[in-house]
């Protein structure tokens, strides 16, 4: 693969990373706020063991756990990127 072809592959993969990278610091934000709102429902429902209390734990935890799952596979993806992007340093090296 000549020079130039790597280069090109090299600046998109590292706008992507960079891309992914703000798009996590956003998840991370709503994952914490998420979480936060999911023990506030845990304790709300340990209280008042009513099963709307506990229907809104539920709820709350579901909501953390799916931006969590979100989370962690855009984390993967940032990973992967990073991985092809050492192969492409890589490949401008030799």
């Amino acid at each position: 693969m000549s020079i130039s072809s790597v280069e090109r592959q090299l600046r998109r993969t590292s706008q992507q990373i960079s891309r992914l990278r703000d798009e996590l610091l956003l998840l991370e934000e709503q994952y914490a706020h998420f979480s936060d709102e999911a023990e506030t429902a845990r304790i709300h429902a340990l209280v008042s063991e009513t099963p709307i209390s506990e229907r809104t734990r539920q709820q709350a935890a579901r909501h953390a756990d799916v931006v969590g799952q979100e989370r962690n596979q855009l984390m993967i993806r940032i990973g992967q990127l990073e991985g092809t992007q050492d192969l492409l340093l890589d490949q401008m090296n030799s």
